[in-house]
């Protein structure tokens, strides 16, 4: 266990055959199901959210359930920005009240403008998010990303746990937001 508060709790271990480490967040947020899932539904709003992701564009859809997308990086001074193209699905299971997105490197044809920037081939995600009792949202989000270049591992390292929070931290926000609004 790397960090612990009442509503979340970070684990990191390394990532098999590299020099970077992975994380694994459970937390527990006060929301509407049915928020979360259209939050995890609109893709290309994932920049309101998530922490570093400076924007997404849907490249192409494969299903209702599946697409690839182009996702911008916004890294710190004096790092050059990244881009990565992954390729997402999500399962939503009503009945048992969760939904299930992965996300992973997908090897696609980048859009000309893009195609000077560095790209992120070391980049993969899950969540699990179910719905508990009285109104929380139980949520385990694991993955990990290395955006190579000069970027040194340390200081990707450092960012997992920071970045993960500042993640979920947005996305308690807009429930927040929403659940006043209803």
């Amino acid at each position: 266990m790397h960090k612990k508060e009442a509503a979340y709790t970070i684990w990191l271990k390394d990532v098999p055959n590299e020099k970077i480490k992975q994380f694994k967040l459970e937390a527990i947020i006060k929301g509407n199901f049915e928020d979360i899932h259209n939050i995890m539904k609109d893709v290309e709003k994932m920049h309101l959210w998530y922490d570093k992701v400076k924007s997404v564009k849907l490249l192409k859809k494969i299903n209702e359930n599946e697409a690839i997308y182009l996702l911008a990086y916004d890294l710190p001074f004096p790092f050059e920005d990244r881009i990565s193209t992954v390729k997402g699905s999500m399962k939503f299971d009503e009945k048992g009240g969760k939904i299930f997105v992965n996300t992973d490197y997908f090897q696609t044809e980048l859009p000309e403008d893009k195609k000077h920037m560095s790209l992120i081939t070391k980049i993969k995600s899950s969540w699990e998010i179910s719905e508990g009792k009285k109104g929380e949202i139980l949520i385990t989000h694991a993955g990990y990303m290395d955006p190579g270049g000069n970027v040194p591992k340390w200081l990707v390292n450092e960012g997992l746990t920071s970045g993960t929070l500042n993640t979920i931290k947005s996305m308690k926000k807009i429930c927040v937001k929403k659940l006043r609004r209803n």
